[in-house]
């Protein structure tokens, strides 16, 4: 009986693994790493390890979100490091992989907001529920300080990600997580203009975005 109950341990806790590695290979499938010999099964043993230390299955599906991001970019930029890959360039590695990974969902957006007789308006009409979703206000103290159709500008006095990486001893991924948080701009820079004041990179205490209709070029 109790060999029993150890396989049963064991199965149940290899199921967990696998289904935390399923939550990365999504992510892990649009990595490209060039030429440096970097093993992505790594990358996914890693994750698993950091997703059963932060009881990640536990965890409100809210706050799941923000962890995959968060311990994909931690071990893809460990793992590129012990591969030789300079931070700069790993980076670049990193948020490509991500905006990869939501470039379907963006794309769909961003034809519609093109296709309108106000694209900044419709950008502001389909994004502030995204960043309302995610940077909450029990994680990022997210405050909406003016929208409409001509500016939208958001303030954070907290980030969930800068608290993420200083308790993991990493400050300097803080910087990827903010780029992160840029992709749905970058997609849209033709007609969304973004002034960032961000801190937190900087260990400081406040970040803000300031979106305006792209000036015509």
């Amino acid at each position: 009986m109790n060999e029993n109950t150890e396989l049963s341990q064991d199965e149940t806790e290899a199921a967990s693994r696998e289904s935390a590695g399923q939550r990365v290979d999504p992510i892990l499938a649009h990595l490209d790493v060039g030429d440096a010999e970097v093993d992505k099964e790594l990358i996914r043993t890693k994750f698993a390890d950091i997703w059963e230390y932060e009881k990640g299955d536990k965890l409100n599906e809210e706050e799941q979100y923000l962890t995959t991001v968060a311990v994909f970019i931690y071990n893809a930029h460990n793992v590129l490091d012990e591969a030789n890959v300079r931070i700069d360039k790993a980076r670049v590695m990193v948020i490509s992989a991500l905006a990869n990974w939501k470039k379907t969902e963006l794309d769909k957006m961003i034809e519609q907001e093109k296709a309108s007789e106000n694209p900044f308006k419709s950008f502001v009409e389909n994004h502030q529920p995204q960043v309302d979703a995610v940077h909450t206000w029990r994680y990022f103290l997210l405050e909406h300080k003016k929208v409409d159709d001509k500016n939208w500008v958001y303030k954070m006095k907290q980030c969930w990600f800068a608290q993420f990486f200083i308790r993991f001893g990493r400050t300097d991924y803080i910087e990827t997580a903010c780029a992160f948080d840029k992709i749905p701009w970058e997609a849209r820079k033709d007609y969304v203009d973004l002034k960032l004041s961000n801190l937190f990179a900087q260990l400081g205490s406040v970040c803000q975005f300031d979106y305006k209709p792209a000036k015509d070029k």
